[in-house]
């Protein structure tokens, strides 16, 4: 099978949308699938800017649509795996499978700043969307939520189908000696040790972290808060933790090297985000993977943590937050960690998920 692959960022550039495609793209490689990387940095097509998508953002996605669009050598290729696509006209492609991480409508709806952007982007979300339908296309949803935004958007649920992301879990697996990491990374062996990773951005609500664990932090004194990642909202969740007095009870590490991601978990007891909006964050599974047991926050694509035993379900806005992670925190991390390990290995694999998405690339072919 030769398979043209269309994503606005890829590995090593970029991060969420980038990830899964390379992920799944390597091991369908390995399946004897020939696959032809279309993205604004190649590796095989190079089309649009990822400087304008930076800069511009949905004026920067359109004009790389666009040019994948005008494409003439669509027609070479047996299937077509385009991620969260928004062509500006008509899809050229009646034989592809769309996979779409997240939507403008569920920004839109959260309320998500600044919100004229959002409502303007929603709507060009959904003609776009709409146009890709019209030509058979199939779509996947990376959670149950994405899934019931597609289908508000007017895509229907027989073109749906779940499939959500997936985590290298021989990359990320629990740590031989826990000590020795924290030894290098300067962070104390007998503390209790909740880590959040990632973009430190308005969706991942990370002031609203902090300000809780100011009061878990009354209960459970030794619990130590590792804020990784960069952002918008770094500076002001700084100062917010400054002017809680939190001092050397939450440490900013800001954005660190991938390849040093897989060790910065195995140091840590137990994951934690606060997140308003979320799709199938990648994070959320490398944590679990590497025996990490988690908190998160109320909201539809992460409440399988809950139905899963996998951690802590818990409302950061409840006045019993604190108490009810404290509580969490206190319990056997480790076993809790065992079974997040073993579910994600069951279900999320990134071996599994590729022969999910081959099996749908096989039956756009037939249908060409």
């Amino acid at each position: 099978m030769n398979l043209l692959v269309c994503a606005s960022e890829y590995y090593p550039h970029g991060s969420g949308i980038a990830n899964v495609a390379h992920h799944v793209v390597e091991r369908l490689r390995d399946r004897g699938v020939a696959c032809t990387i279309c993205s604004p940095t190649g590796p095989d097509i190079a089309v649009g800017s990822g400087r304008l998508i930076r800069e511009i953002a949905v004026g920067g996605l359109l004009h790389y649509w666009h040019e994948v669009s005008r494409l003439r050598t669509a027609g070479d290729y047996d299937a077509v795996w385009l991620h969260n696509p928004l062509f500006p006209s008509r899809s050229p492609f009646p034989n592809a499978v769309a996979t779409i991480h997240s939507t403008y409508l569920n920004k839109c709806r959260q309320g998500m700043a600044p919100a004229p952007y959002y409502r303007v982007t929603a709507a060009l979300e959904r003609r776009s969307l709409a146009r890709t339908a019209a030509v058979g296309t199939r779509f996947t949803a990376v959670s149950e939520t994405v899934r019931a935004d597609l289908e508000a958007i007017g895509i229907d649920r027989s073109a749906i189908a779940l499939v959500p992301n997936g985590v290298d879990t021989s990359c990320f697996s629990p740590a031989a000696d826990r000590r020795a990491l924290r030894r290098e990374w300067g962070i104390p062996e007998d503390r209790t040790v909740v880590l959040f990773l990632g973009r430190v951005a308005e969706a991942k609500r990370p002031v609203r972290l902090v300000e809780v664990f100011a009061r878990i932090r009354e209960a459970a004194p030794d619990a130590l808060l590792v804020i990784a990642g960069g952002g918008e909202q770094l500076e002001r969740t700084r100062e917010r933790a400054r002017a809680l007095g939190l001092g050397d009870a939450v440490r900013f590490l800001g954005p660190v090297a991938y390849d040093r991601v897989p060790d910065l978990y195995r140091l840590a007891d137990c994951y934690i985000m606060a997140s308003r909006s979320e799709g199938s964050p990648l994070s959320l599974l490398e944590a679990l993977s590497s025996g990490l047991p988690a908190i998160v926050s109320a909201i539809p694509p992460l409440s399988f943590v809950g139905d899963e035993g996998l951690g802590l379900v818990v409302d950061f806005d409840a006045p019993g937050a604190a108490a009810s992670i404290a509580d969490f925190l206190g319990c056997d991390l480790r076993r809790e960690g065992e079974r997040a390990r073993a579910y994600v290995t069951m279900h999320n694999d990134w071996a599994v998920i590729a022969d999910r998405y081959l099996a749908l690339f096989e039956a756009a072919a037939e249908a060409r």
